[in-house]
C-alpha cells in the first residue's frame, strides 16, 4: 500500500512537472546539481530524493536550483537532465581566486586589512521599540552574563537598526518622519565619530521581491537602498553602513545568473550576509565557507565583512527555529568556516572577514509560551537564564576560536563601542516580584519548544 502511494505521489508530481508550470529558478542548472542522488546518472533515485522533501524551505542537495525551496521547479530540473551520466565531483583541493600561478605565491599568506573580530548582535529585548518589551529586559536584567562577559572580553555590541533601517516603518517609501526616527534611533545608539558597523535590517516586501527580481526591477530595489544608505551615512559619516544579509546565499552559487546587487554592495561601508542554515547533523561548512568566500570576492576585498550567525535551527514541522545546534556543529560550519574564508587579489594579499557575530532573539519566549501572561518575573528571569548561560558557553568558545586566527595581534573593532543600554553585572532578587500586569499577550496555538521558548526568527523585530 505505502508503495502504491508512494508511486502515486511521485506519478503525480511530476505529471504537475511535465504540464509547463513556470520555472522560475534564477539561474542555470548543470547535470551535477540535478544528481541529488550521490551516484553517477540521473534516475528515480533523484527524483524519490526530491519528493520526499518536496515544499521544505532549506539549503539542501534536494533545492536544486538554490531558491530556498524543493518544489516543482527543482523536480523540472532533474527531469531536463533524465539519464545522463556525470562524473562524480571530486574533493575540493581549494582555489586561487586571483589565479595566481603557485610559484608566484609567497611562502606566507600576506593579510590584508586586521584580524578578524567578535562581535555581540545578540538581539536584548532593552533594544526593542516596545516600551514594555524593552523596561522588563532592563528590570529582569535580561543576559547580564552574556553582556558582563563580552564587556570584560572586549567583545563590542553590533548595533541593528531593525523595522527597516532609514526605512523606520518598514512601508517601502522614506518619509520626514522615517528620517526623524532613524536620526533618533543613531543619537541614542551609534554616538558622533563612532567609526565601526552598523546593521540596516530592511527585511520587508523589497526581501521577497529581490529573490525574483528582473535585472529591471533589482535596479529599483537596489536604487531604494542606496537611497538609505546614502543618507545614514551622511549622518555618521565614519560610521560602515550595511544591509543585513545581503547578498543573498543563493545569489553566490556558482550556477547563478540572476541580476546583480554588486552596485549596492560596492556603495556600502560594510557587508553582513548570513550563514544561517537548518540542516542539523549535516556538515555544511563548505557550502557556507563558499558563500562568505564569495561575499568576499565581490566586494574585491574593499568593503569589510561581517558574518551573521545564528545558533538556532528550524523545526521541520513548524518551521520555527525552535532547536540550538550543539556547539561543536555551530562553530564548525558557521564560526570556523566563516574564518577559513579567503579570497586573494591580484597582489597577492589574503583577504578574510572583518568579524563575526551571534544574532539570537530573546522574544521567541514571549511569544511561543502560550501562558506568558501568567508567569512571575522570576519564572520569565528563569527562562531568560536558560538563554543567557547557551550564549555565554558560545561566546567563550568563539573567542578561543577567534583568537587562533589572529595573526596581527589582538583584534579590535575601530572606532569604540556604540552607546546602548548597559546591564548591571550582577543579578537582582526576584524572590519578591509580582506577575507582570502592565503587557497584555495574544496566547499562540501549540508548538514544540523548550522550556526557554526557543521558537522562530519572526518578522517582528
Amino acid at each position: 500500500m505505502n508503495s502504491m502511494k508512494n508511486g502515486a505521489q511521485v506519478a503525480a508530481v511530476i505529471t504537475v512537472a511535465l504540464l509547463g508550470v513556470h520555472d522560475d529558478a534564477t539561474g542555470q542548472v548543470t547535470p551535477q546539481h540535478a544528481n541529488v542522488h550521490p551516484d553517477t546518472t540521473i534516475d528515480i533515485l533523484d527524483l524519490l530524493q526530491i519528493v520526499g522533501s518536496m515544499h521544505r524551505f532549506c539549503e539542501c542537495p534536494e533545492d536544486v536550483n538554490g531558491d530556498g525551496e524543493v518544489n516543482v521547479t527543482d523536480i523540472r530540473q532533474v527531469i531536463m537532465f533524465w539519464g545522463q551520466t556525470v562524473e562524480p565531483v571530486a574533493p575540493d583541493q581549494g582555489s586561487d581566486a586571483s589565479e595566481i600561478p603557485d610559484a608566484d605565491l609567497p611562502a606566507e599568506p600576506v593579510y590584508a586589512g586586521p584580524d578578524p573580530v567578535l562581535l555581540d548582535g545578540i538581539y536584548y529585548d532593552a533594544l526593542s521599540r516596545n516600551q514594555h518589551r524593552a523596561a522588563l529586559g532592563i528590570e529582569l536584567e535580561q543576559g547580564w552574563r552574556t553582556r558582563a562577559f563580552n564587556r570584560n572580553h572586549d567583545v563590542a555590541t553590533l548595533p541593528y537598526a531593525y523595522g527597516g533601517g532609514v526605512d523606520y516603518d518598514g512601508d517601502m517609501t522614506y518619509s520626514a518622519s522615517d528620517l526623524q526616527q532613524f536620526q533618533a534611533w543613531l543619537d541614542e545608539h551609534v554616538p558622533a565619530g563612532y567609526s565601526g558597523p552598523v546593521v540596516l535590517d530592511m527585511e520587508g516586501e523589497w526581501w521577497s521581491r529581490m529573490s525574483q527580481a528582473s535585472a529591471k526591477e533589482m535596479e529599483v530595489i537596489l536604487d531604494f537602498y542606496i537611497e538609505g544608505l546614502k543618507y545614514a551615512q551622511a549622518l555618521r559619516p565614519e560610521a560602515k553602513f550595511g544591509y543585513w544579509g545581503l547578498p543573498k546565499k543563493h545569489m553566490t552559487v556558482d550556477h547563478y545568473q540572476g541580476p546583480s546587487m554588486n552596485r549596492l554592495l560596492r556603495a556600502s561601508g560594510a557587508i553582513f550576509p548570513d550563514c544561517y542554515e537548518t540542516n542539523p547533523g549535516r556538515d555544511d561548512s563548505a557550502r557556507l565557507g563558499r558563500h562568505i568566500e564569495r561575499c568576499i570576492e565581490l566586494v574585491e576585498g574593499e568593503v569589510p565583512v561581517y558574518v551573521q550567525m545564528c545558533p538556532r535551527f528550524r523545526d521541520p514541522d513548524t518551521r520555527h527555529w525552535s532547536h540550538y545546534f550543539e556547539v561543536d556543529e555551530f562553530l564548525r560550519d558557521q564560526a570556523r568556516a566563516s574564518l577559513e574564508a579567503r579570497w586573494v587579489d591580484a597582489q597577492g594579499r589574503t583577504h578574510r572577514v572583518a568579524g563575526i557575530a551571534i544574532w539570537d532573539y530573546y522574544n521567541y519566549v514571549r511569544m511561543y509560551h502560550d501562558d506568558w501572561h501568567a508567569l512571575t518575573n522570576r519564572q520569565i528571569a528563569s527562562l531568560w537564564s536558560e538563554i543567557d548561560d547557551r550564549h555565554v558557553e558560545l561566546y567563550g568558545a568563539l573567542r578561543r576560536l577567534v583568537d587562533e586566527y589572529a595573526v596581527g595581534g589582538a583584534a579590535a573593532v575601530d572606532g569604540g563601542k556604540p552607546a546602548v543600554q548597559d546591564l548591571p553585572a550582577r543579578p537582582k532578587r526576584f524572590a519578591g516580584r509580582r506577575p507582570v500586569q502592565t503587557v497584555r499577550f495574544v496566547k499562540r496555538g501549540p508548538n514544540m519548544m523548550s522550556s526557554s521558548g526557543r521558537g522562530t526568527r519572526g518578522s517582528t523585530r
